[in-house]
């Protein structure tokens, strides 16, 4: 008996396992992306104190959370096939999700306890993303912001464009990622709140491919489109 070959059987068994139950975490994600969405509450200064506020917080921290656990499953079902743009693509995508984390942690827990001392950088954090000069100086905010923008965009494209070639997952979900992250460049000329609803195709492609993942039905979509 070849124990060395028992214990790698009993490690791609395990290994598979995991990133099946990483597809759950996509899935979850996508499904508080959507979410989030629709009960966010305005972004001015008299919501920061609200229970409400603190919850969407800490959801979209949890959110940011789940969806870097889902994409790491998303991108391990795929790893040899997806080549270098794949492993780009999550790198990236993974980065803009542990800066979401920085922003959420922030909103939910050091935002609500200044908006007294200092009104005004509180004003100009919860208005950032809806394109709204500040009146002082919010330090690598400001940066940050842009940055994870761009981070958004470039790794969703490429981490699904990779998705769409590996034919893995399906393609059709690999586009959509793909489109869920390109079309937040139409926030240019959508007025803020109403730009939130965006996010529901990059939520519909995480569920997809999150579920894909956790049938374990990988490699399927090379017979299909």
């Amino acid at each position: 008996m070849n124990i060395n070959h028992t214990k790698e059987e009993e490690w791609k068994v395990t290994g598979t396992g995991v990133i099946r139950w990483l597809g759950v975490f996509a899935i979850m994600a996508g499904i508080l992306y959507i979410l989030i969405q629709f009960i966010h509450p305005a972004d001015n200064l008299s919501s920061v104190n609200s229970s409400k506020w603190v919850m969407v917080a800490c959801l979209t921290m949890v959110m940011s959370l789940f969806s870097l656990m889902g994409i790491t499953g998303i991108y391990a079902k795929q790893v040899k096939e997806s080549g270098w743009l794949g492993l780009i693509g999550f790198a990236i995508f993974s980065l803009f999700w542990l800066t979401s984390m920085i922003f959420s942690f922030n909103e939910a827990f050091v935002l609500p306890l200044i908006t007294n001392d200092a009104p005004k950088f509180v004003e100009g954090i919860v208005g950032i993303f809806g394109g709204n000069k500040s009146e002082v100086n919010l330090g690598i905010f400001t940066v940050l912001a842009p940055v994870a923008g761009v981070l958004y965009m470039l790794g969703g494209l490429l981490l699904g464009v990779s998705t769409f070639r590996a034919r893995v997952l399906p393609r059709s979900a690999g586009a959509l990622l793909s489109f869920g992250a390109v079309v937040t460049l139409a926030a240019a000329i959508i007025p803020h709140p109403f730009d939130r609803i965006l996010a529901v195709p990059m939520g519909v492609a995480l569920i997809w491919l999150g579920y894909m993942v956790w049938s374990d039905t990988g490699k399927i979509s090379k017979r299909a489109s």
